[in-house]
């Protein structure tokens, strides 16, 4: 193919998603997932039956959080590209910064094992004599035995979205990092 047949051809884009873009798009299905879930009342059952409130703890720290790892994401996404001591401190401060997510991520687990604990003690608290009713008996551990289902499964299902999250951001920030790795390699040779 010749010069001018090259130059006559509409140039292609590379079409690169920003790592803004892949935040915003994960958190567009998580959020819709959930609105679904609340059509459903799933939400609304698990507030109610959660006599912990840990599971509002949760959600509410993964909106809080899920704002921050995408505003991290914005940050990564107009790194610098004018000098590498300049690049290596937003790293760093990304970075740092990532690390506040990952330990609330994995403390979601724990605290929906809290409440797990919290609704085993509520569940096993019931009066067990053998004089009580058996409804009052039923009624209570029914209420400890929720409590401790859905404080586990917020957890569970809050953490691994935020997570995915804080992996987009890690890709993009080892990724940059890669790539003066090699320019700088290139340049000493």
């Amino acid at each position: 193919m010749g010069k001018k047949q090259r130059a006559n051809r509409p140039k292609r884009r590379n079409l690169i998603m920003k790592t803004f873009t892949k935040w915003f798009l994960l958190n567009a299905i998580i959020f819709t997932a959930l609105f679904f879930a609340q059509t459903r009342g799933a939400l609304t059952i698990i507030v109610e039956n959660d006599i912990s409130k840990l599971s509002v703890l949760i959600m509410s720290l993964y909106v809080l959080l899920s704002g921050y790892v995408g505003h991290l994401c914005y940050l990564s996404d107009h790194m610098s590209t004018k000098s590498s001591k300049t690049r290596k401190k937003e790293k760093d401060y990304l970075q740092r910064r990532a690390n506040i997510g990952w330990f609330a991520a994995e403390h979601f687990f724990s605290l929906g094992l809290l409440g797990t604990i919290f609704g085993l003690c509520v569940a096993t608290s019931t009066n067990l004599d053998s004089t009580a009713p058996l409804g009052q008996i039923v009624s209570g551990l029914k209420k400890g035995l929720n409590t401790a289902f859905y404080t586990t499964i917020c957890g569970i299902i809050f953490s691994l979205p935020l997570q995915a999250q804080l992996l987009i951001l890690g890709f993009k920030v080892d990724k940059k990092v890669e790539g003066e790795e090699e320019t700088e390699e290139n340049a000493s040779e």
